[in-house]
């Protein structure tokens, strides 16, 4: 027999999380990793008089049923979200009620009836499994919900509808308002699905993930279960949906696409390919703000494994973070071995080029690879005049021997070698025509890059246009035994300022606070996203949108950081909103809703 629940109860419990989530904050403190105790034994629902019993339904220890298991949600406290939410939007703008009223609107909107939500305890953990029942990507929803004993249980059982069948320790429920599925108790807990054969192979499973842990919210995906339940294995899934994503990108005419652009989503694909789980963590900070996290379960002997053992970390050039304008940007990162490896490719496609200057080009890419240090530093920037952008990369070198190989190299390129240096790193240039000459900027030398814009109809074309000008330069030398590139506006200046060591400042604020918590990561990126808002609100259209966007005089700071273990099992990745971000946001909205200020009279 199959049925579903027409508004199923556990799609409104699981809104009513998603929706905590959406307001979820860092003002609390995260519930320590708890030990998941034995499941209770399942009780067997009371039937009512008259209802017909079929075939008793086993529902399967988890050990047995983990191989139909494609991911799970593990939330530690609803209570503990809508609390930590609440205190974070207060600091950014004030709600006109607490925590509790928070809850009661979310339960509301999630349409969850009364007389299930009074029964429910909201402060305990609950669990969402989502169980593969075919070989055709089929899956279907288990959830497992605390209510505030066995007898509050028995009365959301009943609540949810009529009892139509019984299977064993399964019960079969409707009614007009909530439709129809299947549910079991465990103790206090309600487990329920709309599938009979999810929820034998997926309620221990369910109970088993209902548990607090380091984040509040936490899900773990499955990569290999996945790819069996659609009948192939990841690597070829993977492929899959690359050749499908080439198919739809390839215009009428049957143009190519741009293969070099896929490769390097393939590599990054590989990796998540690499893990035998990921898990996505939640996790309210009050030190830090709103942390997101992922982290990759390295299975033995993969590149993943081997990135994640391989630390390398991150030393920001100091040197390069200075000079006029916002900074949007400032990041390093080490080259480890997924950098070297994508090194290689870029190498292997100039040693490819039949192109006149690939002999050029290969002789100074491959002097670069033997002399570099191991690291990376990028600094953008985004004016407030045409053109917007500018940018400083700097990469170390070895030594002062080093140093000089690399800078004779790079002195015998001209316009054919640059031609197959960015054919090699940017694949289709379709959109650029450059030209490249030796130019001395003070007492270094340097490649000079002339790029400027096709008129072509691509829609990106606008958009590079408004941001970085119909043409720009980029210079490329070797200064201060490191490799400097700078790029668009005020390009030139900027680099002489590194050069000569003018460019030199010490970071400060939040900056310098979230480069000391990075300590350790093997890349760091800050954001400040109060740059971005201000462009858009100068290219923008809206005249609202564009005085909203350019009240952002204060920083938005978001931090970016990743690094492995040292051990070869998880490589872990970090997007943090901090505090400040939370508090220049609501700054903005507030200043958004004030009224104008009157009008002077004539």
């Amino acid at each position: 027999m199959s049925s579903r629940w027409s508004v199923p109860v556990q799609v409104r419990v699981t809104m009513l999380a998603l929706s905590v989530l959406s307001s979820a904050a860092c003002a609390g403190t995260p519930a320590p990793a708890a030990k998941t105790p034995p499941p209770a034994p399942v009780a067997q629902p009371t039937a009512a008089p008259g209802v017909p019993a079929g075939p008793a339904v086993e529902l399967l220890p988890a050990a047995a049923a983990r191989g139909y298991l494609l991911a799970s949600i593990s939330i530690g406290s609803i209570d503990r979200l809508v609390e930590n939410g609440t205190r974070l939007v207060n600091q950014a703008v004030p709600l006109p009620m607490d925590a509790k009223g928070v809850r009661d609107m979310l339960i509301s909107q999630a349409g969850l009836p009364a007389d299930i939500s009074a029964n429910l305890d909201f402060a305990g953990p609950s669990a969402a499994v989502f169980i593969a029942v075919g070989d055709k990507g089929e899956s279907g929803t288990v959830l497992a919900v605390p209510a505030r004993g066995p007898a509050e249980a028995q009365r959301v059982i009943a609540a949810l509808g009529k009892p139509i069948m019984t299977r064993g320790p399964v019960t079969l429920v409707r009614s007009e308002a909530n439709g129809s599925g299947w549910l079991t108790r465990v103790g206090n807990v309600v487990v329920l699905s709309d599938e009979l054969e999810a929820l034998s192979r997926g309620a221990q499973l369910a109970l088993e993930a209902r548990h607090p842990g380091a984040d509040d919210v936490t899900a773990v995906i499955y990569p290999d279960a996945i790819a069996r339940a659609h009948g192939t294995d990841v690597k070829t899934g993977i492929a899959r949906l690359l050749e499908e994503a080439r198919a739809s990108q390839t215009p009428q005419g049957g143009a190519a696409v741009d293969e070099q652009a896929y490769e390097s989503v393939a590599k990054m694909m590989g990796l998540a390919g690499d893990a035998s789980s990921i898990e996505l963590g939640l996790l309210p900070d009050p030190a830090k703000g709103l942390v997101l996290r992922a982290r990759f379960l390295a299975r033995e002997g993969t590149q993943l494994a081997t990135i994640a053992h391989d630390v390398r970390p991150f030393e920001l050039d100091a040197g390069v973070t200075g000079g006029p304008g916002t900074r949007f940007l400032v990041g390093s990162s080490s080259l480890g071995p997924f950098w070297q490896d994508v090194f290689q490719t870029y190498r292997a496609r100039i040693a490819a080029d039949k192109q006149k200057g690939a002999t050029v080009a290969l002789a100074y890419f491959d002097a670069m690879l033997a002399s570099m240090a191991g690291q990376q530093t990028g600094v953008v920037w985004l004016g407030k005049e045409e053109p917007y952008f500018a940018g400083l990369f700097t990469s170390p070198l070895r030594d002062a021997a080093a140093s000089a190989k690399v800078a004779s190299a790079l002195a015998a390129m001209d316009t054919p070698a640059a031609g197959a240096l960015l054919r090699a790193q940017l694949g289709k240039t379709d959109l650029f025509d450059w030209t490249a000459k030796r130019e001395a900027v003070g007492k270094v030398k340097t490649l000079h890059y002339r790029v400027k814009l096709k008129k072509t109809g691509a829609p990106e074309r606008e958009t590079l246009e408004r941001v970085m000008g119909t043409s720009f330069d980029v210079y490329w030398a070797v200064a201060r035994d490191r490799i400097v590139v700078a790029v668009g506006k005020d390009a030139k200046a900027r680099l002489g300022a590194v050069a000569s060591g003018k460019a030199a400042e010490q970071v400060s604020g939040a900056l310098a606070a979230a480069q000391t918590a990075a300590k350790g990561r093997d890349a760091f990126f800050y954001f400040d996203l109060a740059p971005v808002l201000a462009l858009a609100g100068t290219l923008g259209q809206d005249p609202r949108a564009t005085a909203f966007a350019r009240g952002a005089t204060s920083p938005i700071p978001v931090v970016y950081t990743s690094g492995g273990d040292g051990a070869g099992k998880v490589y872990t990745a970090d997007l943090t909103v901090t505090l400040a971000a939370f508090s220049a946001v609501g700054a903005l909205i507030v200043g958004s809703m004030a009224p104008p200020p009157p009008t002077q009279g004539p």
